[in-house]
């Protein structure tokens, strides 16, 4: 079991900069779940923490594989398929899934401290839907055009359009009298999209212009426009809007290829979101969990380019984040939460860790009127709340 890093008291001087030997042993105690757990006092203020404090199993009553659990999710399994596997409830799953979500976000904050994508980035949406095709849904993904790798993720539900039967339009209405997804969902997504990557490219100094890379979809450029980082940035030809055609074909030559890539290892590796699924999301926060979790491994597990014997370097390599810092943060990933302190976490993974997130009723003829609150455990809010920003 993990040694706490730091004093669990933010008043205590030993929480920002803990002396060596800040801690006394002080006693142990046996769990069911977990064994014998020692427990330890801060020299400082006397306050007490345990082997537990800060591990990845905290406050759970049974301890899955999460190795296994990781695996199986990344992999394209579903949340029953991993829990009859188990032998347990699919709830027991999902909280193994909350866990791993919110590592894979802190880990990626943790190693993108200060890491711009290299002047091209490209983005765009996967339709996908959550409870019900009658609810589509956009995952809007930014993606470095070098490396192929993923900097952030947005979520937003919208109304189904196209052609409906007679019976479809019914059925829709009667839905949209228990929940109806808010105006405007999509556009508040794409505009946080472009402000978290106008704020996050560091090339101006050395006056390379950000080259974005979009379809000809008419919400991207007007989004752009109204954006007042790239607008600004754009006036002094420090930003640069490509067009292309989504039409064009989708050879590496496209500069949406990058995009694409992912959109497609989203649909083959997430089970929800997987042509024909009948796995479908049941709420928009556990969407969201197992795009980060993809999104991680596809940064820093899956290797860049495969070829004939050959294992290439990572794609978070290739962008410039030091092997050394990833391993780090790898070696304890399923075991020790990650220390978020001084971290800036973006407000589009925040939404996602707080569960904050708009999301339909599952059962809606059996009288639920609204999805079931996303409950986050106060440790885990402690844990974002490390950063000033959050307090």
């Amino acid at each position: 079991m993990p040694v706490p890093r730091h004093c669990p008291n933010p008043g205590c001087t030993n929480y920002h900069a803990p002396r060596r030997g800040w801690f006394y042993h002080h006693g142990s105690y046996e769990t069911v779940a977990h064994g014998t757990v020692t427990r330890y006092r801060c020299k400082q203020c006397g306050r007490t923490c345990s082997s537990q404090t800060e591990s990845i199993f905290y406050y759970t009553k049974r301890r899955l594989n999460l190795p296994i659990v990781y695996s199986r999710l990344r992999g394209g399994s579903s949340l029953r398929d991993i829990a009859r596997s188990f032998g347990v409830s699919r709830t027991a799953v999902t909280t193994s899934l909350f866990r791993l979500g919110r590592q894979a976000i802190a880990a990626h904050a943790l190693l993108t401290q200060g890491v711009g994508f290299s002047q091209f980035v490209a983005f765009d949406g996967l339709l996908s839907f959550v409870t019900s095709q009658d609810f589509p849904c956009h995952l809007t993904t930014s993606v470095d055009s070098t490396s192929e790798f993923i900097f952030t993720m947005t979520h937003a539900i919208v109304r189904r359009g196209g052609t409906l039967t007679p019976k479809q339009r019914r059925r829709l209405r009667e839905k949209e009298r228990v929940w109806r997804p808010k105006k405007g969902a999509l556009t508040r997504a794409i505009s946080l999209l472009i402000r978290e990557l106008v704020s996050s490219y560091d090339g101006w100094r050395s006056g390379l212009p950000m080259i974005c890379d979009t379809d000809e979809h008419p919400l991207y450029r007007t989004l752009l426009k109204r954006d007042i980082g790239f607008g600004f940035f754009k006036r002094h030809d420090l930003a640069r809007h490509r067009l292309t055609s989504s039409r064009a074909a989708r050879t590496p030559t496209n500069p949406l290829f990058p995009v694409n890539l992912v959109d497609m290892l989203l649909r083959h590796r997430m089970k929800e979101h997987t042509r024909e699924t009948i796995a479908f999301g049941r709420h928009a926060v556990h969407q969201m969990h197992r795009a980060w979790i993809f999104a991680y491994d596809h940064n820093y597990g899956q290797p860049w380019r495969v070829k004939a014997g050959d294992l290439s370097k990572r794609r978070a390599a290739v962008l410039g984040i030091a092997e050394a810092a990833t391993r780090r943060a790898t070696r304890e990933f399923f075991s020790r939460r990650i220390d978020l302190r001084g971290v800036l976490v973006a407000d589009s993974m925040v939404q996602v860790w707080l569960g904050k997130m708009e999301s339909p009723p599952v059962r809606w003829r059996q009288g639920q009127r609204e999805a079931r609150k996303v409950r986050v455990p106060k440790f885990a809010i402690r844990d974002l709340s490390a950063f000033p920003q959050f307090r």
